[in-house]
């Protein structure tokens, strides 16, 4: 078998023939600097342009670090909501004590107290023994 290379196949990028100076005219023609200012301009407006939160935050808290004014509002927006909650859970237990109290006076007959009941509130009158080590044995431990 043999293999044949056609190498005359023309392709729509070889028909046609473009001048690479003729693509980089625009470009050879400015100088260094020129370009670099240029590509100097087109950062700082990026930059700028994707920074205008971070800007806006910088002159609203008047610093540099605007992140960390935030996060000290947001500590002290969760203290203040733990302080309401707390506060709220105090008024709500102040009122069912305030019921507990109010039904105790209705109903004044309490039942007895059960044998075990007795024995649990019962307090005992006897002393322990007396250890057998005495302080200035400790050293010889």
């Amino acid at each position: 078998m043999s293999q044949t290379q056609n190498t005359n196949i023309e392709t729509p990028a070889t028909k046609s023939t473009v001048d690479p100076d003729a693509l980089m005219g625009k470009i050879n023609g400015l100088s260094f600097l020129a370009m670099f200012i240029v590509s100097l301009l087109v950062h700082t407006v990026l930059i700028g342009a994707t920074s205008v939160g971070f800007i806006q935050d910088c002159i609203a808290y008047k610093t540099l670090d605007p992140d960390s004014v935030l996060q000290e509002q947001a500590k002290k927006a969760q203290a203040a909501q733990r302080d309401k909650q707390r506060a709220e859970r105090q008024a709500e237990d102040a009122k069912l004590a305030a019921e507990n109290k109010n039904k105790k006076s209705k109903n004044p007959t309490t039942k007895p107290l059960t044998k075990i009941e007795q024995d649990i509130n019962k307090t005992s009158t006897t002393l322990p023994a007396t250890s057998g080590v005495n302080l200035d044995d400790i050293d010889e431990l």
